[in-house]
C-alpha cells in the first residue's frame, strides 16, 4: 500500500519489491515522505508496474500513454469551444514538455476538470460532479473551487453538486481513508518546508529577514494560506454578481462556460501568487482555463516560467532571485496592462 510505508522503509528493511530497485530508489527526491498522489494516479502507477514489473522505461511508457489519452480528450473538449483554444493549448511548449514529456498528472486533472465544466454547461449536475471528483482524485486542487461552483450553480443545484461530488470522492478515496493521517503529514511537510520560484511568499520572507533576522515562513505560510482562502471566498461571492451565468445555455451547449472558467482562473492565479512553491507544470491548469477566454497573461507566464529551469543548472538547486524578479515583474506588468485595457473599454461607452 503506497500510503502505509515510505520508500525508505523498504530499503531500510532490505525489502526489494520487483518495481523498487536500489537504482530507482537513488533517483527519488522524497524517499522519506509518504506519497501525496491521489487514487487516480495510484491506479495508473499500479497498472504501469503490473504491465512492466521490472522495467522503469516500460512503466513510464504506460503513464505517458495514459496522459496522452487525457491530452487528446482535453484537445477535443477545447475544439468544441474554438479551434484557437485547442491550438493555443496543444501547441504550448510548456504543456508539451511538462505533461506528456515529464509525465505530470496535471494533464489528467485538466481533462477531468474541463469535462466537468462542459457537463455543467449542459445542465448535467450529476455528471459534472462526478467528473469533478475524478479531477480531485487526480490532483487535490479542485477542492479549492467548490465555493465558486456552488455559487455559480445557485443554492439548490450547488448543494446537489456538492453532495454528488462528496459521494464520488468517498468512493474514489475509500482505499486510502484509513491512512489519511499519513497523507496529511506529507501535505503539511509540503506546505511548510518546500519553497521554489515563489513571488509574494519570497517578498514576505525577505521582509522577515530584513526586519527580524530569520525566516518567518512557518508564520507567513499559514497566513498567506488564510489570505488565499479568503480571496477564493470573495471570488465565489462575486461570481454571479459580476458574471452572467450560462447554465444552461441551449444555443451554446457545446461551448465551455467562460462565466465559470473566469473565476476559476483567477482563483488559481491567486493561489499560485501566494504559494511558496510554483513549479512550471503547475501553470498548465490555469493555462488551459485561460484558453477559453481572451485573457493572455497565462500564456505570457507559461513562457516566462522557463526562467525557473535555470535554477537547476549544474544538477543542484540554486535559485537566481534576479530571474525570479524578472519573471514576476514582466508577468504583473502584462497583467496590469490587460486589466487597464478592459477598464478603458468599459469606460469608453459611458464617456460617450
Amino acid at each position: 500500500h503506497p500510503f502505509v510505508h515510505t520508500p525508505a522503509y523498504f530499503i531500510d528493511n532490505h525489502i526489494f519489491p520487483p518495481s523498487l530497485t536500489p537504482e530507482l530508489f537513488s533517483k527519488l527526491n522524497s524517499a522519506n515522505y509518504f506519497t501525496v498522489y491521489p487514487p487516480v494516479c495510484q491506479v495508473v502507477f499500479a497498472l504501469a508496474t503490473w504491465v512492466f514489473p521490472t522495467s522503469e522505461l516500460g512503466g513510464v511508457f504506460v503513464m505517458k500513454l495514459f496522459l496522452l489519452v487525457c491530452e487528446i480528450g482535453t484537445i477535443r473538449l477545447l475544439l468544441r469551444h474554438t479551434e484557437l483554444a485547442a491550438l493555443t493549448y496543444a501547441l504550448n511548449p510548456l504543456v508539451i514538455l511538462e505533461i506528456c514529456g515529464n509525465c505530470h498528472f496535471e494533464g489528467a486533472m485538466i481533462f477531468f476538470l474541463l469535462a466537468g465544466i462542459s457537463a455543467l454547461q449542459q445542465g448535467k449536475i450529476a455528471k459534472g460532479a462526478l467528473w469533478w471528483a475524478l479531477a480531485t482524485a487526480s490532483k487535490l486542487l479542485p477542492i479549492m473551487f467548490l465555493p465558486i461552483v456552488w455559487r455559480w450553480l445557485g443554492w439548490r443545484n450547488g448543494w446537489a453538486f456538492i453532495a454528488i461530488f462528496a459521494m464520488g470522492c468517498l468512493v474514489l478515496f475509500a482505499p486510502v481513508l484509513a491512512v489519511l493521517p499519513n497523507i496529511l503529514e506529507s501535505l503539511d511537510l509540503y506546505f511548510r518546508q518546500f519553497q521554489f520560484n515563489a513571488s509574494i511568499y519570497y517578498l514576505v520572507r525577505e521582509i522577515g529577514f530584513q526586519k527580524i533576522g530569520w525566516d518567518i515562513g512557518e508564520i507567513s505560510g499559514p497566513v498567506l494560506g488564510g489570505v488565499m482562502v479568503l480571496g477564493v471566498l470573495i471570488i465565489a461571492w462575486r461570481t454571479r454578481s459580476l458574471l452572467v451565468s450560462e447554465l444552461p445555455d441551449p444555443e451554446n451547449r457545446d461551448k465551455l462556460s467562460r462565466s465559470l472558467s473566469t473565476p476559476l482562473l483567477f482563483a488559481l492565479f491567486l493561489y499560485l501568487s501566494l504559494s511558496a512553491t510554483v513549479q512550471p507544470w503547475y501553470l498548465t491548469v490555469p493555462l488551459a482555463l485561460s484558453c477559453l477566454m481572451r485573457w493572455r497573461f497565462m500564456i505570457v507566464w507559461s513562457g516566462l516560467v522557463a526562467l525557473s529551469y535555470s535554477h537547476y543548472l549544474g544538477g543542484g538547486k540554486q535559485e537566481n532571485y534576479g530571474l525570479i524578479a524578472l519573471e514576476y515583474g514582466l508577468l504583473w506588468g502584462f497583467l496590469l496592462w490587460e486589466l487597464s485595457r478592459i477598464f478603458v473599454k468599459k469606460a469608453a461607452p459611458n464617456s460617450s
